[in-house]
């Protein structure tokens, strides 16, 4: 029975949700959206080029990526709280590591530790805990957990690019050591609990004995191996590999394509960048709103449509019709940021409804695993063709080529295919 003294409180899971978007605001948009903005401050110090440099942050994704099935198994085994204290405290020696940097192997050894800190710091850790956490209201707490990567994303580029100026590079990775130590672990510490049930509480919140409803579907879910052998796990393999590709590649080398090729400023390049991860903020916060009420499948395509719209309108405007008003970034930027911020609080979404609840830490981290392959071909492989072309037409074309692909794989995706198969906790 419940507690009425309790009745009046907030529930705890939302506070965590607050949390967790402010440790994923500091944690990934400190470090994976705001590297893009360090990299003319490293072509000028160390002459590195862009295929080297785009060779660094592959390795970061790439090991972020493969890193999930683990950190799926060390939620599993040491809970939420210490897997993510973990990675938050690799994360912060990491900035200090950035901070002294003079050789390009100590760009790739730091990467690859900043990989696996991200990993286990972060998303996965965070969508689990938000799958854990709530059920009935799940599409809407993704959302507002996933609305601090887009607000970092929006924020810290333009932030650190004006750090970059007024204290030089290094200083303005003692910064982001100093906000990880005093922001972000204290949080984890306080406020993550891998299950509502440690603190005597269930999921949304629901008093016992009441009916959690029936729009969250079965309960329970597949085992990992029985998801092995499903469609359903290829096809969200597929999607997620050919999403990836195309976003990082787009992602990563945004900033170059609007400075070097089309001659934007630096400070311009910067704000478009930022302003195209805000714009997903509003992705997060509608698509995770709609979720709870429409088809994650339907949703996620849309996404994937509205995100094919970037690479599409830089082709066009810029490379094909020759324009270089720096106004028409805005038409990129409202649809892609829209559409990509979307499909981050749709696809953990999706997989839970899917497959289930009762592996998912585990079936998330190898499907974001499986994503590591797209990194490998989208970042790297992006530098070397503007290297050796001096253009990133051809990578404009694939990333449309790519998010078409994926949104196609989404439509043949059926969330009640297999909630015959499910087994319970």
């Amino acid at each position: 029975m419940t507690d009425p003294r309790n009745e009046t409180k907030l529930f705890h899971g939302w506070k965590l949700i607050g949390a967790l978007s402010v440790i994923l605001f500091f944690a990934v948009g400190g470090s994976v959206y705001v590297f893009p903005v360090f990299i003319s401050s490293l072509q000028a110090e160390f002459g590195w080029s862009m295929t080297q440099i785009s060779g660094g942050a592959a390795l970061f994704a790439i090991v972020m990526g493969l890193s999930n099935p683990l950190v799926g198994t060390l939620f599993a085994r040491w809970g939420a709280r210490r897997t993510m204290l973990t990675g938050a405290a690799l994360l912060g020696l990491t900035s200090l590591a950035y901070a002294s940097m003079a050789h390009l192997w100590m760009l790739y050894a730091i990467m690859l530790v900043a990989g696996f800190a991200v990993a286990s710091s972060t998303v996965l850790p965070g969508q689990t805990l938000v799958t854990n956490w709530f059920d009935k209201f799940r599409g809407r707490a993704m959302g507002l957990m996933m609305l601090g990567i887009g607000a970092g994303g929006f924020l810290l580029p333009p932030v650190n690019e004006f750090l970059i100026r007024q204290i030089g590079w290094r200083s303005t990775w003692v910064v982001s050591f100093a906000v990880l130590a005093l922001i972000v672990i204290p949080l984890i510490a306080t406020f993550v609990r891998t299950q509502p049930s440690d603190l005597g509480l269930s999921p949304d919140g629901i008093g016992s004995g009441e009916a959690r409803g029936d729009e969250s579907g079965p309960a329970g879910g597949l085992t990992t191996r029985a998801a092995f052998g499903t469609v359903t796990f290829w096809l969200l393999v597929g999607v997620f590999l050919l999403q990836i590709t195309g976003v990082s590649a787009l992602n990563f080398h945004f900033v170059p394509f609007a400075e070097q090729e089309v001659g934007f400023t630096s400070q311009e390049a910067a704000f478009f960048y930022g302003l195209s991860v805000g714009f997903s903020v509003v992705g997060r916060l509608l698509f995770g709103w709609l979720a709870d009420r429409w088809s994650p499948v339907l949703l996620m395509t849309i996404g994937l449509l509205m995100a094919a719209l970037g690479p599409a309108l830089l082709e066009l405007f810029f490379l094909r019709l020759q324009l270089h008003e720096v106004n028409l970034l805005w038409l990129y930027a409202i649809p892609y940021g829209i559409g990509s911020g979307g499909t981050f609080v749709t696809l953990p979404v999706m997989v839970g409804r899917c497959l289930g609840e009762l592996d998912f830490s585990t079936i998330m981290g190898i499907l974001m695993g499986s994503s590591a392959v797209g990194v490998i071909i989208g970042i790297p492989v992006s530098g070397w063709v503007f290297d050796e072309t001096g253009s990133y037409e051809w990578v404009l074309i694939a990333c449309l080529v790519l998010l078409l692909l994926s949104a196609l794989l989404t439509a043949l995706i059926r969330t009640s295919r297999h909630h015959g198969e499910f087994a319970t906790q």
